[in-house]
């Protein structure tokens, strides 16, 4: 005869079988979940972008500040007979300031800290073609399939007759090449960045003049040679410095403080001199000897040379930066010793067709203020003052050597401490302006933000510019597939006839 279990006695064991299948998918789901999370986690930290960001879709970093609070929204462009026009001023969105050094002009990146261009090179070889998605992606909701993808490597669909992201363009497979191709456009580039060249055409916040495509690689005359192009930028391009004695500085209590003379008098001529980009690729390059053995070596912005020192150097004799720099907190440019080497340049934009008194009362940064503070605080140390019509006489020439519209915004950093160099030295190294074998998305040497605007160009006609330098390189190409290294004549090495120069 069976033992019978009585009924009460039953139903707590019944209960104790139910907590335990409970507890059991509970640790299994909590289990998924941290897994799921760590994945996320990963990817992010690996990409730069934080968790809430990858969740929440922020989708914009700024030009100077990739973690700014400041944040714009891609542009979308609708299919149909109703859609919106592309360009949208982002001035007018909610929260950006013009002028404001807490708000920067934002510069779009791709979706979620650029996962679509975020995959370094040697992380790009030990993926899969195919992706980690496999045929059974399209049964996945999409956020979750966008994971897989960023994860394993899988490729985003492309758009007919166009490249599917920027990030084909890079890699050792990339559609870049080898070598920077000098006919480069727009047209290359990948859907997301080209909406933002032509909002940045089409934006024209600096007033210039809608330029007719008459340039010599437009059909209108015979393409420049390279030497023809040294010499147009010689002629056309003057580097200058502010002086005290120009209006209205002249009447202003601080110009003392000013330099009384520019600085292409008071600095060189240097025989070699290294300008040195802040691009990812000097990352692991070894450079920073040959970069030292230069008479002078130009830098940029907030880059710095501490624990750098293998890859790009010690030496800093010019340090080139930006009015949104000096104004940004988060770069202490008053109180940080990143500053206190070399001598300082400073620019700022200005509107295309203004004068020095306009220019002055319509900055886009503090600049002056800034300038003043910072001589007070260190009254030995040179710091000069880029004079404006640099920026637009050198756009200009940008513009006039190629077949389609530039941004028009002012030339990168790297494009006038370049032209600046080549006023001072007899024979100027580049490192870096031209993407070598090491070519990545990643932005900046020392820091870990993935964005293809960086080497393509988004505010700045970077793009551009690097056609320009490309067929102005004296080098042979291997200089630029193994060092990422230009090398351009200074602009008295060389002799100019009146007809090259026009």
């Amino acid at each position: 005869m069976r033992y019978k279990i009585p009924g009460a006695a039953m139903d707590r064991v019944s209960l104790l079988w139910r907590l335990r299948r409970r507890a059991r998918r509970g640790v299994l789901c909590m289990g998924l979940f941290c897994v799921a999370m760590g994945l996320l986690y990963a990817l992010c930290a690996e990409n730069s972008v934080p968790v809430t960001d990858a969740i929440f879709g922020v989708r914009a970093r700024t030009r100077a500040q990739p973690r700014a609070h400041s944040i714009i929204k891609v542009v979308r462009a609708g299919g149909g007979g109703g859609a919106k026009p592309i360009f949208v001023n982002p001035q007018n969105h909610p929260g950006i300031v013009p002028g404001d050094p807490h708000r920067p002009i934002p510069v779009l990146s791709a979706p979620n800290g650029t996962l679509e261009g975020g995959r370094v090179e040697s992380r790009s070889r030990k993926r899969e073609p195919g992706g980690g998605a496999g045929f059974l992606s399209w049964l996945m909701p999409r956020p979750l399939r966008s994971l897989l993808e960023g994860i394993f490597g899988g490729k985003r669909r492309t758009s007919a007759g166009g490249v599917g992201s920027d990030s084909d363009l890079f890699g050792p497979h990339g559609s870049l090449g080898e070598v920077w191709d000098e006919q480069m456009s727009s047209s290359m580039l990948g859907k997301r960045l080209r909406k933002v060249v032509q909002n940045y055409q089409a934006m024209n916040k600096y007033g210039v003049p809608f330029h007719t495509k008459g340039g010599a690689d437009s059909g209108g005359g015979p393409k420049r040679t390279g030497p023809e192009l040294l010499c147009q930028l010689k002629g056309k391009v003057g580097v200058t410095t502010l002086t005290p004695e120009l209006k209205p500085f002249s009447s202003l209590p601080w110009a003392p403080l000013l330099p009384p003379r520019p600085l292409t008098s008071d600095l060189g001529p240097f025989r070699s001199c290294a300008v040195v980009s802040s691009a990812g690729s000097l990352k692991h390059s070894g450079l920073g000897k040959e970069i030292d053995s230069h008479d002078a070596v130009l830098r940029f912005n907030a880059a710095p040379t501490v624990g750098y020192e293998k890859d790009v150097g010690t030496k800093t004799t010019v340090r080139l930066i930006n009015s949104q720099v000096m104004a940004s907190d988060d770069h202490r440019f008053l109180s940080s010793s990143l500053y206190s080497a070399g001598i300082l340049v400073a620019w700022d934009p200005s509107p295309y067709s203004s004068d020095l008194n306009e220019w002055y009362n319509r900055t886009d940064y503090p600049i002056f203020l800034q300038y003043q503070k910072y001589r007070r605080l260190h009254p030995q140390q040179p710091f000069y003052i880029l004079h404006p019509r640099v920026e637009w006489q050198l756009w200009d020439t940008i513009q006039a050597n190629m077949a389609e519209a530039i941004q028009r915004n002012p030339p990168s950093s790297g494009l006038l401490g370049t032209v600046l160099m080549m006023s001072l030295c007899k024979v100027v190294h580049v490192y870096e302006f031209l993407p070598s074998r090491r070519k990545t998305e990643l932005c900046h040497y020392y820091q870990r933000f993935y964005d293809a605007a960086c080497t393509l160009g988004a505010y700045h006609p970077l793009l551009y510019e690097k056609n320009l330098v490309k067929r102005m390189n004296q080098g042979p190409d291997r200089d630029i597939f193994s060092h990422g290294r230009v090398t351009l004549p200074g602009f008295n090495s060389f002799n100019c006839t009146h007809r090259a120069m026009h």
